[in-house]
């Protein structure tokens, strides 16, 4: 049970340490491949239906991490 929980811990990805052109980088493959699945699963049964849930929760990670940013610089003026 100590392996299943350290590679949980392992894959977590922490946003708010990564810069604006990484967020920019895992968005866009998030997306990407959250379309692919979703077209699997119209075409194919698709193996792993809960990794849709996973993609767009990391998705909202990512535009809740670069939207406190665009609020951080406009609030302080664009000194952040």
């Amino acid at each position: 049970m100590a392996k299943a929980e350290k590679k949980k811990a392992s894959n977590k990805v922490n946003f708010s340490e990564l810069t604006d052109a990484e967020l920019n980088r895992h968005h866009t493959d998030f997306r990407k491949e959250l379309q692919e699945i979703r077209f699997s699963m119209v075409t194919a049964s698709y193996p792993n239906n809960a990794r849709v849930g996973l993609l767009k929760r990391d998705i909202a990670r990512i535009l809740t991490v670069q939207n406190q940013r665009k609020n951080a610089v406009q609030t302080t003026g664009g000194k952040a």
